[in-house]
């Protein structure tokens, strides 16, 4: 073989690397941009062939809008911590407790103050037990991981230990049930709360400069504390939060269900943050946004009422859920090692 042909086969070894390797970043381009976008699309196209009478309808797409918006607001309080590179892993015990107080405050059965006031020291209590969590995380130096889930199994036992681990079904006022049972222009209620609460965190993230500086805290909270940010206080902001969005999703699933029980919050922990690491996968890898949070809990909803259509059992719905939110940590993990 002479010097010519070893050349020429050498740069056509070099060129089909360089076209795998344009390729290779092609793929993780369109996963960035559109990879969540088409996940959606496509799950939406499938339940909608195979039970187009049921799942393709104009009652089971209020329905969609209407029972993700509890999940909804746990998430966007998630998003306020995890935009600074926390984690609030009691989520689940404190929309538990909210649940039980603010039905607990309003029956007849049990204290009977009206609900107007009800939920008002539900959302005051539960944006303190978040901002609890928070001041130890930041003030403290605890570890969020654990102290979270210590906290979260305190209050979700605080729940049972109210109520002897009943639910509380008599006494509760009718206003109450309406607030989410009501609807307005063919609407439920819920999905007019659901957008005001995602507005006003949008707003507060992606409008504001407390938002900016959030999200500075979560690239580098050494570099904004020397920029004379208040990091910790902004740390201890975002727990606050998500305590107010856990109590906001109890006084909603508690309205709808016009009861109370002391485990309402134990299955939303999972799909809230299965919710906020897909939308992160919306826009920018390892962002996260209000907005992509929003199309995320949609998208598990989608998910959920559609095997629920198909007869399928609920527990392949948390085993679906599971497998996204792994899913969409994969992804972030493998765009984030192709940019290296």
């Amino acid at each position: 073989m002479t010097s010519d042909q070893v050349l020429h086969d050498e740069t056509d070894r070099s060129d089909e690397f360089a076209q795998t390797q344009r390729s290779r970043r092609n793929v993780t381009k369109y996963l960035v941009r559109y990879g969540a976008l088409s996940a959606i699309v496509l799950t939406f196209a499938v339940f909608s062939v195979l039970s187009p009478d049921a799942f393709f309808t104009t009652l089971t797409m209020k329905s969609i809008l209407r029972d993700c918006v509890p999940l909804l607001v746990v998430a966007l309080g998630i998003t306020c911590v995890l935009v600074q590179n926390q984690f609030d892993l009691s989520v689940g015990g404190l929309t538990s407790l909210c649940a039980t107080i603010v039905i607990v405050l309003l029956s007849t059965s049990y204290v009977g103050m009206p609900y107007q006031l009800a939920i008002v020291a539900t959302l005051v209590i539960g944006a303190l037990l978040g901002l609890a969590n928070g001041l130890l995380v930041a003030y403290a130096g605890m570890n969020a991981f654990i102290i979270t889930i210590a906290s979260g199994t305190i209050f979700t036992g605080f729940g049972l230990f109210i109520v002897d681990s009943q639910s509380v079904y008599t006494g509760i006022d009718p206003g109450y049930v309406e607030i989410a049972n009501g609807t307005l222009f063919g609407l439920s209620n819920q999905v007019y709360i659901g957008a005001a609460v995602l507005i006003i965190v949008n707003v507060l993230l992606r409008g504001t400069y407390v938002g900016r500086y959030m999200y500075a805290v979560g690239g580098n909270p050494e570099a904004a504390r020397l920029t004379g940010l208040r990091v910790r206080a902004l740390q201890a902001s975002g727990f606050a939060a998500v305590g107010l969005g856990a109590a906001i999703g109890a006084i909603l699933l508690t309205s709808l269900a016009g009861a109370g029980n002391p485990n309402t919050g134990a299955g939303l922990f999972l799909p809230a943050y299965a919710a906020a690491f897909l939308g992160s996968s919306i826009y920018r890898i390892g962002l996260f946004t209000p907005i992509g949070t929003a199309l995320g809990a949609v998208y598990l909803q989608i998910v959920g009422t559609g095997l629920t259509i198909l007869n399928l059992s609920g527990d392949l719905v948390i085993i679906i859920q599971g497998s996204i939110l792994a899913g969409a940590v994969a992804i972030s993990r493998l765009v984030q090692l192709e940019r290296r």
